[in-house]
């Protein structure tokens, strides 16, 4: 059963979406195999999508497959960074105890915490000028704001019927 045999893909999309208008993050919906479903139309910041435009797309995904894992395991939301130092929340989805997928976002630093230039500069082949540049569009999130986007995905988890017919 797949994320989209419960819900249609608009209500997940839906959700990717305000992860983004709400929050400011890279929303994004996964399912089980840690595959993007659907994720916000707009990013949080330049950098991310020059990281994802290339080879360097390990940043993200060695940062998702550490956390899905741990979601998973432990059935519930998980914080962290990814490699280039953006804050990354994700929240497993569950039906009748199946893990469906998980929702979650990323893309602003937390608290004082500052991407390394240099680091992403050497990953991505470019001039480490250029990358400052990118990070200049890199917004800080508080703590709190984060607990609330956590939140906001709960509560749309919540809203998932979990009939014994699925």
């Amino acid at each position: 059963m797949e994320l989209t045999d419960i819900m249609p893909v608009e209500y997940w999309k839906t959700i990717a979406e305000n992860i983004y208008k709400k929050f400011g993050l890279n929303g994004t919906v996964y399912r089980k195999d840690n595959s993007v479903l659907v994720k916000s139309e707009q990013w949080a910041n330049k950098m991310c999508p020059a990281i994802k435009s290339g080879d360097s797309v390990v940043i993200c995904s060695s940062a998702q497959q550490r956390l899905s894992k741990i979601a998973k395991e432990n059935k519930k939301f998980v914080v962290d960074e990814c490699d280039a130092g953006c804050i990354k929340f994700i929240v497993p989805i569950f039906i009748n105890d199946e893990f469906m997928g998980m929702a979650g976002g990323c893309g602003c630093v937390s608290g004082k915490s500052e991407v390394d230039a240099f680091y992403i500069a050497k990953l991505l082949k470019k001039e480490q000028e250029d990358i400052k540049s990118l990070l200049t569009t890199v917004r800080h999130i508080s703590q709190d704001r984060v607990q609330e986007a956590i939140r906001y995905v709960q509560e749309k988890v919540k809203e998932i019927p979990t009939k014994k017919s699925f």
